[in-house]
């Protein structure tokens, strides 16, 4: 009788989250210098390209994230790579003329933003503090620019003070996962949430 042998093959793929919050905290940090008006308009040559760039490693770490079975690291970064590169082409569109931005369309926009980050957020309380205090964080920003559309443009300039606290946040949690995986123990804790086991059925007396 012949015997069938079955090899596993397990693929090693490295936190996918790690170069994506690098990315996000990064491109956040270097964007909320142009909300909070600290540099002018001409930093759009800066911010296009690495709003695009950003939102193409999104995607990479999206893709692995599914690889890996993490459907919050997929879902995470899939839309918010969606949000990178959508950012740069309506910039991309504006400064060569191609259209003329529409501020309630933008506003739609970032208000179904605001949602989607408040129902992660929602997902990230059983994960750890870091992340539920960058995506809280996140979620602020989200909120002063949504009400920055409103007639109340001062609230944008919050957003970019915000904005440059939320992206040191989330580079924090990068360089905790980084480090972590080359000292092999926590270097930079991320306080994970403790969650209580679930209580045993008594049997019935």
């Amino acid at each position: 009788m012949e015997q069938t042998k079955v090899v596993e093959m397990k693929e090693a793929i490295a936190d996918p989250a790690t170069v994506g919050l690098a990315s996000f905290g990064i491109a956040l940090f270097t964007l909320s210098f142009l909300n909070a008006g600290i540099v002018g308009a001409n930093a759009v040559s800066v911010i296009i390209p690495l709003a695009l760039i950003t939102g193409v490693i999104h995607f990479f770490a999206c893709w692995f994230g599914f690889r890996k079975n993490e459907l919050f690291t997929a879902l995470v970064f899939g839309i918010y790579g969606m949000f990178w590169v959508v950012f740069s082409l309506i910039n991309l569109g504006v400064a060569l003329k191609i259209f003329v931005l529409d501020a309630p369309t933008l506003q739609v926009f970032l208000i179904a933003y605001t949602i989607f980050t408040a129902y992660v957020l929602l997902a990230s309380l059983v994960t750890n503090w870091a992340v539920i205090l960058t995506l809280a964080v996140l979620l602020a920003v989200f909120l002063l620019l949504d009400f920055s559309l409103s007639g109340k443009p001062q609230l944008g300039i919050y957003a970019g003070y915000v904005g440059m606290v939320d992206g040191l946040m989330a580079l924090y949690i990068s360089a905790a996962g980084l480090l972590g995986a080359l000292y092999g123990r926590s270097v930079l804790p991320v306080f994970p949430v403790q969650r209580a086991a679930p209580q045993q059925l008594q049997p019935a007396a």
